[in-house]
């Protein structure tokens, strides 16, 4: 039973990678359509709060990293910030909260990644 309880207890790391397979393309198109000051910025910015709200501040919660848990929730209130800049069409509000946004998920990318040996990246 031990042993059972502490599998359960592991962080998903799949649904972190699945998140993140999710996030970057929605990250890069995001940045293209404040670019074109596109209004369906808004849409794209709530995912990605969704997201980080979710997925993966839940993941660093459990696994007991302070800092990543904060680039998280920072992340996840700048989205927030950028959607509603977008709806309200301040462009240049939008840009830069999406570069604070987009500051702290490199900030955790660097803390908490690494390359392995296949070219895949990994959790450190």
């Amino acid at each position: 039973m031990a042993v059972g309880s502490m599998l359960w207890a592991q962080p998903d790391e799949a649904k972190l990678r699945a998140a993140m397979k999710q996030i970057g393309p929605t990250t890069g198109g995001l940045n293209k359509k404040i670019a074109a000051k596109d209004a369906t910025a808004a849409e794209d910015a709530k995912k990605l709060h969704a997201w980080f709200e979710g997925d993966v501040h839940s993941f660093w919660v459990e696994m007991k990293a302070d800092d990543a848990v904060l680039f998280a929730k920072t992340a996840g209130s700048e989205f927030e910030n950028v959607s509603k800049h977008a709806e309200a069409g301040h462009w240049e509000e939008a840009s830069a909260s999406f570069k604070k946004a987009t500051a702290n998920c490199a900030g955790c990318h660097t803390a908490h990644r690494e390359k392995a040996a296949d070219g895949s990246w990994k959790v450190k």
